[in-house]
């Protein structure tokens, strides 16, 4: 799961995600916490409605290596080699602008789950 999340994060920069000031693990939310991993449903029963929230479908390619049978298939031997497979990911992005005194808060969501929590500049409270 942890390269999922790394993943997801080389792939923001790819893509010229909001430039943050900041990341954290989570956000607080009056009294209550958010953290990565937590759900859609928990983050918006805890926070509120998004001010703001898209979502698309990612194809991400990943790259193992694996153990195989070498050659001819009779031996015993066994070689390594890369096998790469892709799988479509779904990226919810929501935003929180908590006004004028606070920073605006980027929620990015990977099938589900929190992933990053990144600040952004003071909000507009609008």
């Amino acid at each position: 799961m942890r390269k999922l999340w790394w993943s997801l994060a080389l792939f923001q920069v790819g893509l010229g995600a909001v430039a943050s000031e900041a990341q954290a693990d989570g956000m607080r939310c009056g009294q209550r916490l958010v953290s990565r991993g937590d759900s859609l449903y928990r983050v918006r029963s805890v926070c509120g409605e998004p001010n703001d929230a898209q979502r698309r479908v990612v194809t991400q390619t990943e790259r193992r290596r694996v153990s195989a049978p070498c050659g001819d298939g009779r031996s015993e031997t066994r070689c390594a080699r890369n096998e790469e497979f892709s799988r479509d990911v779904v990226v919810d992005e929501w935003i929180y602008d908590l006004g004028v005194q606070r920073f605006v808060r980027y929620l990015t969501f990977v099938d589900g789950r929190l992933a990053t929590v990144a600040t952004g500049g003071y909000g507009t409270g609008n």
